[in-house]
């Protein structure tokens, strides 16, 4: 990446954060011929001098190399479907959601990583949204499940378990209410068997999947 006003060169590599500060130009210069992925944060300059007065984004260089961690790649995953089911209504908790990811990436410099506990628990919510055992999980973060989950129970009141299950059901009534049929959403939150995903979802929910649906579409499935 080229500042244009400086000159000065910061080289991109796989797992690059590039940030084109506000006031700055760049030019992008990329040469590869294998694929690869990029995905573009925009924040309005208010909410970077916010975010920046906290300390909370790294300004020493637009360029650094990011130790990415499993939960932030689901966390990517997570926001792109966000994005993709949400409505006009719920735009502000995706922004919300985005700044956050921000902030854990600038936290996951290579070169200063941070280790405290506000990062493992953020981490560990996202990455209880996907398929990865809770051991898995705990060993991302270097240390055994049982020390994870007390850190975890302390910090927001329930232990991993529970909270991966409160995460699967509510994302479920949220698809439910928008019309997604019910064996779809079963399997999107990880049950091959719909009959167990709706008496477990009661058990939990107090109501039917079925109760929860504005209209029964069940033609209409996630893709």
């Amino acid at each position: 990446m080229l500042d244009l006003e400086t000159g000065q060169v910061d080289p991109l590599s796989a797992h690059s954060l590039c940030q084109q500060l506000p006031g700055k130009t760049y030019s992008l210069f990329i040469e590869s011929s294998e694929p690869w992925f990029e995905f573009h944060i925009s924040i309005g300059e208010s909410t970077f001098q916010s975010l920046a007065s906290l300390e909370l984004l790294n300004l020493v260089t637009p360029v650094f190399e990011l130790n990415l961690k499993p939960y932030l790649e689901q966390w990517f995953i997570d926001l792109l479907f966000q994005l993709k089911t949400n409505t006009a209504a719920e735009l502000p908790e995706v922004l919300f959601n985005t700044q956050k990811l921000l902030i854990n990436l600038h936290r996951e410099n290579i070169v200063n990583q941070s280790k405290d506990i506000e990062t493992i628990i953020s981490g560990a919510k996202h990455m209880l949204y996907g398929d990865l055992s809770l051991e898995e999980i705990a060993a991302s973060f270097h240390m055994s499940y049982e020390k994870l989950r007390k850190l975890f129970k302390e910090s927001v009141g329930i232990s991993p378990k529970q909270y991966r299950l409160q995460s699967k059901f509510h994302l479920a009534e949220r698809l439910l209410t928008v019309g997604y049929s019910v064996k779809s959403v079963a399997g999107h939150v990880g049950y091959q068997d719909p009959y167990i995903f709706s008496r477990q979802f009661k058990k939990y929910m107090g109501k039917s999947p079925s109760e929860f649906k504005k209209k029964p579409v069940d033609s209409k499935e996630i893709k």
